[in-house]
């Protein structure tokens, strides 16, 4: 009887539904990783032996009729083979990973053997099973393995599921005098694999959302160490590979525990996903650490600490399989030669050659018995542009743990000379981080070591933060510009690379890091003989190293006031230029993206604006110039002539009017272009410009009006632009001292997925023209019962709470006020109206979004247009802000649009 497709899909679905609930009950049961990743392969192999036989046999029935069917199949049998490999083949399979099959046939022409593949290969995915396969005959495969890195180290995990043996037997052998005669080849090939993989999933071991498979220290390095042991040794087993003397005893029990935590993770997140999941996710994160047990210190969360016993894990996988690449890196013949010819004896005790230093053999005692002449070899590295021998790196690092903890002074005076080079500093740091020989001497970095900053501002741990930013100096010393500039200039250079060393070494511990960090910084320097100057000057850099960045974005730098406080923190141009740089390289080594050019041209107007001051030029000189600049090139624009003196002064008073940011802000033609529209608010109330780029979908709604303290302007256009499901990046925002506003909105807007089409454009122009004439009100914009005001997905569960804070200080005229808070669109207008419904005006605003977190600064004033002073009125601004925003993102903008 002919089986029913719905029926034999419903049966298929149902068989590998219990082999899943099967794997799970065991995995829920405390079984290890691997030993519930064994159990799925064993499992999925049944299954599609199974249903090949199931398959083959129906073929038989229906198509050989007069030759008994378990008959036909054994005879077929003979000239097919059914090779699981790549993951199948090495019997490591999460819940929902693909199964890797080879379908291997003799040189005859089987047109049934294709029938019933793609018959299998459809019951498979009907199933949920996704088959990665492929139909090959022994030379084939071979040839494509050649060309194929992918398809090459799969076949390293080859072994026979069901069919001829002697064709598998055939293809192992073959392939692996392929690889033996051509092991440079398969080398470079699987390190080039590796390294892109490591380049599209995370290249550092230490990524706060790691892919568990591809990131570094993953699960693929893993499968690196098999695959070169298998070219190097003719087995992948580490376990073989340890008695080959290729991995020591403490790196295979390693490799054992660290494949099992990965493992285990990895099923783990299959099983809570219902898919094939790997990556560890912020969430994911924090489900895993309470799964687990973890719990938290004063300075560390449950999650931090499980994070980092992760990372730890993953470092030492990482680690591993890079010391086994090396040690076993293909050296061609006329390559050992030119080493050999041009290698020369350095100091006595190293030999120096084109490529890499080593120690001489005779010297090994004396170099690795002393932390001096280990230094030395690291400090010759750098000088020499080399790198170090594989063998005497792993001597190091064995070395490394019996050095005493003291360090001498020619240590310490070495470790300097180390940190003062130009381009090799980064590269040494990692080196000695690896080894251990930079807890010795920094013990602080021991601490920070694999530590989780749980936040979605850092995209790496502290521990590959710091060495990022050193990285992050030498690379800007490279570069043009002001930064690059100002760090060319640094003398000394080994303290600024210290100071990045050290700045984050704080964090972790209940304590504020900054302070903290300060104190490991005075320890440091004791420790490294630093002198008093020096000794404060890196006190200072690690204690205030956020101080740059958080003036430049929170606070209103035409403010004289502001820059004469800051110059007055700092104390002398030495120490400006120093944190100037450590601020820029500290945001450079956050994670991809978050040093932006306006981030840079931020700090920059900072830096240069205080240095006038700390120089000893008047910062009056420079708004003058500016001032003087601006009004000789908009005058050009309105074609003013230059001997019309009263034009001219004319001119002045009216750009006069404008507040100072505008102007620093805000290029000549743009301020020839207000100033034309300021012209016609006689005849028309409100004029809305606006600019997008052809094929952009973030541009800019310049709003030009007359405003009266108290009237809601700020709040009614930031809910037009929400009401018609505008994200809002930037404001700008500017009254004129005649009460004009010349308000500029930098927005994105996801509805049109190409170029904005030009009715969308003027549908917003007329909706923030309607709302500031009267003629509509921005509740009546929204749309009743639309699911826009409504959250449009859970709150998020890693999200720090929303924070208001105060800044009474800062400014002479206004009070400031910081937002920090998850970001969602809507959040502005929700804040927009929350500061109306709080009696208070907006005069200049700094709208900031560091990855998903916004930090928003607002100048206010009351109705009088003066500072806020009362107390009690201060603490009910704080605690009615936080209130509003916590509500929002609970409940979306219906809080900020009653009905």
């Amino acid at each position: 009887m002919i089986e029913n497709p719905r029926e034999r899909l419903s049966r298929q679905k149902e068989r590998l539904q219990r082999l899943r609930d099967r794997a799970r009950e065991r995995y829920a049961g405390g079984a290890a990783g691997l030993q519930v990743a064994s159990l799925i392969s064993e499992m999925i192999d049944q299954f599609l032996i199974e249903l090949l036989d199931e398959t083959l046999t129906a073929w038989a029935t229906q198509h050989a009729p007069e030759t008994p069917a378990e008959v036909w199949v054994r005879q077929f049998a003979q000239n097919i083979a059914v090779v699981a490999i790549g993951g199948s083949g090495r019997g490591e399979l999460a819940p929902f990973s693909d199964a890797d099959i080879l379908f291997l046939h003799r040189n005859q022409s089987h047109a049934e053997l294709n029938e019933c593949v793609a018959q299998v290969v459809r019951d498979c995915w009907d199933a949920g099973i996704k088959l990665g396969h492929s139909v090959r005959t022994v030379a084939d495969t071979l040839s494509s393995a050649r060309q194929d890195p992918h398809l090459a180290t799969s076949l390293v995990e080859a072994r026979l599921l069901w069919g001829d043996e002697r064709l598998v037997s055939q293809l192992t052998w073959k392939f692996r005098r392929q690889v033996q005669r051509g092991y440079a080849k398969f080398f470079s090939d699987c390190l080039a694999a590796r390294d892109e993989e490591r380049g599209q999933f995370g290249e550092s071991d230490r990524q706060l959302e790691p892919d568990v498979k591809r990131s570094t220290g993953g699960l693929r390095d893993l499968h690196l160490i098999r695959w070169i042991g298998y070219a190097c040794y003719g087995t992948p087993d580490p376990d073989l590979l340890r008695l080959e003397g290729a991995l020591t005893q403490d790196d295979a029990l390693a490799l054992s525990a660290g494949h099992d935590l990965l493992m285990r993770v990895r099923t783990d997140l299959h099983f809570q996903a219902g898919k094939a999941q790997e990556i560890l996710s912020r969430d994911e994160q924090l489900r895993l650490a309470d799964l687990y047990d973890f719990e938290g210190t004063p300075g560390q969360r449950p999650v931090e600490r499980f994070m980092q016993a992760f990372f730890k894990n993953s470092e030492a996988i990482a680690d591993i399989a890079n010391r086994f690449v090396a040690r076993h890196r293909p050296r061609p013949f006329l390559s050992r030669i030119v080493q050999f010819l041009l290698t020369h004896r350095s100091n006595h005790f190293f030999l120096v050659g084109p490529e890499e230093i080593s120690v001489a053999s005779r010297r090994r005692p004396e170099v690795f018995g002393s932390l001096e002449r280990m230094l030395n070899l690291y400090e010759l590295s750098g000088l020499y542009s080399v790198e170090i021998a594989a063998p005497d790196v792993e001597s190091v690092r064995q070395a490394a743990p019996k050095l005493p903890k003291k360090i001498s002074d020619k240590s310490a005076k070495t470790f300097l000379s180390i940190l003062g080079q130009t381009g090799h500093v980064g590269r040494l740091l990692r080196g000695m981080f690896s080894t251990g020989l930079l807890d010795i001497l920094v013990p602080a970095v021991t601490h920070a070591r694999c530590l989780l900053q749980f936040n979605q501002y850092h995209a790496y741990t502290v521990d590959e933060h710091s060495l990022r930013a050193v990285e992050a100096a030498e690379n800007f010393a490279a570069t043009p510009g002001p930064i690059g500039a100002a760090c060319r200039s640094i003398r000394p250079r080994h303290i600024l690379h210290l100071a990045l060393l050290l700045h984050d070494l704080g964090k972790g511990f209940e304590e504020d890091h900054s302070d903290l960090g300060r104190k490991i910084a005075e320890e440091t320097a004791g420790r490294l003989g630093l002198p008093a100057a020096l000794r404060e000057l890196l006190m200072f850099l690690v204690q205030k190293h956020l101080n740059l960045s958080l003036v430049a974005f929170r606070r209103d730098l035409s403010d004289p006031k502001v820059i004469a406080d800051f110059a007055r923190e700092i104390g002398s141009p030495e120490r400006l230029t120093m944190l100037y740089v450590v601020t820029a390289c500290d945001m450079t080594a956050v994670g991809p993206g978050v040093w932006t050019d306006w981030k840079a041209d931020l700090c920059t107007d900072l830096y240069e604006r205080t240095m006038l001051v700390l120089s000893g030029s008047r910062p009056e000189f420079r708004e003058t110039e500016r001032f003087l600049q601006v009004r000789d090139e908009v005058a050009g624009l309105l074609q003013v002539p230059a001997g019309d003196e009263p034009a001219l002064m004319e001119l002045e008073t009216r750009l006069r009017s404008f507040p100072a940011h505008y102007l620093n802000a805000t290029a000549a033609p743009q301020v020839a272009a207000d100033l034309r529209d300021l012209e016609e608010l006689e005849t028309r109330p409100v004029i809305v410009r606006s600019h997008f780029e052809r094929g952009a979908y973030t541009g800019e709604y310049r709003v030009i009006t007359r405003d009266r303290v108290g009237s809601g302007l700020f709040n009614k256009i930031t809910g037009a632009l929400t009401a018609k499901r505008l994200g809002i990046l930037s404001a700008s925002i500017c009254t004129t001292a005649k009460g004009e506003v010349v308000d500029s909105f930098s927005v994105h807007d996801s509805d049109h997925a190409d170029e904005i089409p030009e009715f969308r454009i003027r549908e917003v122009e007329q909706a923030i023209s309607d709302v500031l004439l009267g003629k509509r009100t921005v509740e009546s914009l929204f749309p009743r019962h639309s699911p826009f005001l409504k959250r449009s997905s859970p709150p998020v569960t890693a999200a720090e709470p929303p924070q208001a804070v105060i800044d009474n200080d800062s400014s002479d005229r206004c009070t400031v006020i910081d937002i920090f808070a998850h970001d969602q669109q809507g959040l502005l207008y929700t804040i927009a109206s929350t500061l109306l419904d709080l009696q208070l005006s907006v005069t200049l605003a700094k709208i900031g979004t560091h990855v998903d977190q916004v930090l928003d600064v607002f100048y206010v004033t009351d109705h009088n247009g003066g500072k806020i002073h009362d107390e009690a009125r201060l603490r009910q601004i704080r605690e009615t802000l936080v209130h509003r925003i916590e509500d929002f993102s609970k409940q979306g903008l219906q809080t900020a649009v009653p009905a």
